[in-house]
């Protein structure tokens, strides 16, 4: 896949702070990059320099290939965003702020923009002036400007803010099509890990201005061999942690009562759970220990809470 957006050992210095720090990583076509941290870690700072709200001090960031410093309207052409809160005028309506918007692009033909209205599920309340919208409508209309005019990179600040529950998932539904079937690259930053976990391909976590690590849910899953943490529930555990230290040396095993979680692969759970049904073992439970993208957040931040944004 190609590379949509490309940050390459990018800092920012507010005085003789400095709140971002060599930052590095890509966003490909078609995937959605969450971008994660604690309050102040950075985020926010790292996405104003991609969309030239505040300066670059050091590095480069590119958009379609295009230098975000040197050739700022064509890296910015085919870029959609919400950076905070989205800004409309309140006493225009929705329809209207969408025009005005539709004008700075010069490409939204009608068709467009009625699809537009309707993906964000608008289109009872377009009409209405914007004033009179909730949080989690003007919230909407922020995505349908963000997409009115098509983009290839979608930048998405806490864009989740003011949404019920379905509205999150309609959002989630959303992205979901613009990523897998019009190819569009999505950066999004969210503290709803949950809610991320779901929508997004890989993540990026960064802390005190640095990227900690980039990951994916699989390797979320598993440790550097590849190992992943079962638990099971077995007739007589003496037995069955007998058997199991046999076949998987290795498994750093835990016991409570009838229960005992593992580390194996998957052919050798099931290699032991063969073994246990051999040996006359019953077997009520095999299943793997899920671990969340907030387990996996925790663990690498150690629940910081830094100062700056």
């Amino acid at each position: 896949m190609a590379a949509v957006l490309e940050i390459k050992n990018v800092c920012k210095h507010f005085g003789k702070k400095t709140v971002v720090d060599h930052v590095s990583f890509s966003v490909n076509e078609g995937e959605i990059f969450g971008f994660l941290g604690p309050n102040g870690a950075g985020k926010t700072t790292v996405i104003k320099m991609i969309t030239g709200l505040i300066r670059i001090d050091e590095g480069e960031i590119f958009v379609n290939g295009y230098n975000v410093a040197k050739n700022f309207e064509k890296a910015m052409a085919r870029v959609g965003g919400i950076i905070e809160n989205p800004e409309m005028y309140g006493y225009l309506t929705g329809r209207t702020n969408l025009k005005i918007y539709s004008r700075m692009h010069g490409n939204v033909d009608d068709a467009r923009f009625q699809e537009t209205i309707e993906m964000v599920k608008l289109g009872n309340r377009i009409d209405d002036k914007v004033k009179r919208y909730s949080l989690g409508m003007r919230q909407r209309l922020g995505v349908a400007q963000a997409i009115l005019h098509r983009p290839n990179l979608l930048v998405l600040d806490e864009p989740t803010n003011g949404l019920d529950p379905v509205g999150i998932k309609e959002l989630r539904d959303t992205l979901h099509t613009l990523s897998r079937e019009q190819g569009v690259a999505v950066l999004v930053s969210s503290h709803l890990l949950s809610e991320m976990e779901l929508m997004c391909d890989r993540f990026g976590i960064i802390d005190n201005g640095k990227i900690i690590d980039i990951k994916t849910m699989d390797s979320i899953q598993l440790n550097e061999q590849n190992l992943a943490r079962y638990h099971l529930e077995v007739s007589d555990i003496e037995r069955a942690s007998k058997i199991a230290a046999e076949l998987i040396p290795d498994s750093a095993p835990s016991i409570d009562g009838n229960c005992i979680d593992l580390s194996a692969t998957r052919e050798e759970v099931a290699n032991l759970n063969k073994a246990w049904i051999e040996n006359g073992l019953l077997v009520y439970e095999l299943s793997p220990v899920h671990k969340s993208l907030e387990d996996e957040f925790m663990d690498i931040t150690h629940g910081s809470k830094t100062q700056l944004r």
